[in-house]
């Protein structure tokens, strides 16, 4: 478990890291590729690259080390391996009970992944679900861009069926294309980042809103007109409303920072 620069929740935790979702502006993929690969006994370092091959998943009860290059010769160090096949999906079964004995928090689970992507086994999705109710402390936060795995989940298992009032299920919307999805008996959120596009607020229990980052080529800026009508129609249907950080300058006043009665920190 790691404390977090995401200004929505106060820890992110990666049992499962990677993604074959290829988004053009994943940073994740970016961070992946930066501090991936693992060093073998020999001093010599490995990477993978990026497989199509949705069956080509990995699986660690145990980490990898990684060995870094320091200032000198003379320095350096050996660490645990956090992405040791770069941005390959890896289950990090290790990493399941990094949580056990914290003080509560808003937990972002797999950051660094989408832990529904259609290319997870459900095996994977279980023994997280059974880790988190291990520590009922902590509000987990997940967040897709395949909302369509909640639905196949609900329907066809008995784990996620039985999800907990303290697990919190979001999805990525972008505009138009991006599909929506409601259940009364789940706590669901969405995030519309980056924001695209004019977009119509889906139903959901809370609303989180942000640019693009980086200095990807054709990167998107949002217009302030589009980020008003989102205002209007939070306050209209009653939905808290979270602007991160990279709508301050667009914005150009205090920004609504918004958290459900649930989710609403100490």
């Amino acid at each position: 478990m790691l404390n977090t620069k995401i200004d929505w929740a106060d820890s992110t935790w990666s049992p499962v890291t990677g993604c074959l979702h290829g988004c053009e502006y994943c940073y994740a993929r970016n961070i992946a590729h930066r501090f991936g690969g693992w060093t073998d006994s020999d001093g010599d370092m490995h990477h993978d690259e990026i497989l199509k091959n949705e069956s080509m998943v990995r699986e660690l009860d145990e980490p990898l080390q990684v060995f870094r290059e320091g200032q000198t010769i003379f320095s350096g160090k050996w660490q645990k391996a956090p992405y040791p096949y770069d941005f390959i999906p890896t289950f990090h079964r290790y990493r399941l009970d990094d949580y056990i004995g914290k003080k509560g928090r808003n937990i972002f689970v797999c950051s660094m992944a989408d832990l529904f992507g259609s290319w997870v086994p459900d095996s994977w999705i279980e023994e997280v679900f059974v880790a988190c109710e291990k520590a009922p402390q902590h509000n987990y936060l997940f967040l897709t861009k395949n909302p369509a795995r909640y639905v196949e989940l609900i329907n066809n298992t008995d784990f996620f069926a039985k999800a907990k009032g303290n697990m919190w299920f979001g999805y990525s919307y972008t505009g138009k294309e991006s599909k929506q999805w409601w259940n009364p008996d789940y706590n669901i959120f969405v995030s519309v980042e980056p924001i695209l596009e004019p977009i119509e607020v889906p139903r959901c229990k809370w609303l989180i809103v942000g640019a693009e980052t980086g200095r990807r080529k054709g990167k998107v800026i949002p217009k302030r007109e589009w980020i008003e009508q989102i205002v209007e129609d939070c306050r209209k249907y009653e939905i808290p409303l979270f602007m991160k950080s990279s709508l301050s300058d667009i914005w150009g006043e205090p920004l609504i920072q918004e958290f459900p009665k649930e989710l609403k920190r100490s």
